[in-house]
């Protein structure tokens, strides 16, 4: 599909496991530098050809190729009306979107236990956690050769689990760059759903040196 071959304007929406798949880790690849392309822009990019071969800087056929990739794993849409891009700060945006992401209580971190944002835990809990996020961060950097080499284990995010196997706090390993952030969730997690999305285009925003 061309957008010169259409009449009606269509935009560029990354989708909550396209927002998910940019951050799972800092490997190069096209895809994800797409994506991070698309999540870092702050206002909507109209799904045009050459614009396409500029995020990309591939040729037309290569850069489209690409395209119908993202479209196909579901990682990107391309709508009519595409969602509002969340405009402000990070401290004004987070307490409007953290509690959205899960069931219970929600907390962001830095890899060093800064707590940025949290929505549920009290303040001497939501430093704790923080910290405890960190130390998981370096526990899993630790082993990484044995889990990933070893017994192909990808994923770098981490959980609390109850006696059938269901996440009751789950730590889940966001990558911008070269910086990581734990996002701490109780409960049902919710990153299918915009706000991640919005959580994800904000930190990239703030966070991504290119």
């Amino acid at each position: 599909m061309n957008q010169e071959q259409n009449d009606t304007p269509r935009y560029f929406q990354v989708t909550p496991s396209g927002a998910y798949y940019a951050t799972l880790n800092t490997e190069p690849e096209a895809l994800r530098a797409l994506l991070l392309q698309l999540l870092s822009a702050d206002t909507h990019i109209p799904y045009i050809s050459s614009l396409l071969q500029k995020l990309t800087g591939m040729g037309e056929e290569e850069a489209q190729t690409l395209l119908d990739k993202a479209v196909q794993h579901g990682f990107v849409d391309l709508p009519q009306n595409p969602e509002p891009i969340a405009a402000g700060t990070i401290e004004q945006l987070l307490p409007e979107f953290l509690p959205q992401l899960a069931d219970g209580r929600v907390l962001l971190a830095d890899d060093q236990g800064f707590c940025l944002g949290q929505s549920g835990f009290g303040a001497e809990e939501a430093e704790a956690v923080a910290g405890m996020a960190a130390d998981l961060v370096s526990m899993h950097e630790r082993h990484q050769a044995l889990l990933g080499r070893h017994l192909g284990f990808d994923g770098s995010s981490w959980a609390l689990v109850d006696a059938v196997g269901q996440s009751e706090l789950g730590f889940w390993t966001l990558h911008v760059g070269e910086q990581k952030f734990l996002l701490i969730l109780e409960g049902m997690p919710h990153l299918n759903r915009q706000p991640f999305v919005d959580l994800m285009s904000v930190l990239i925003r703030r966070y991504l040196d290119y």
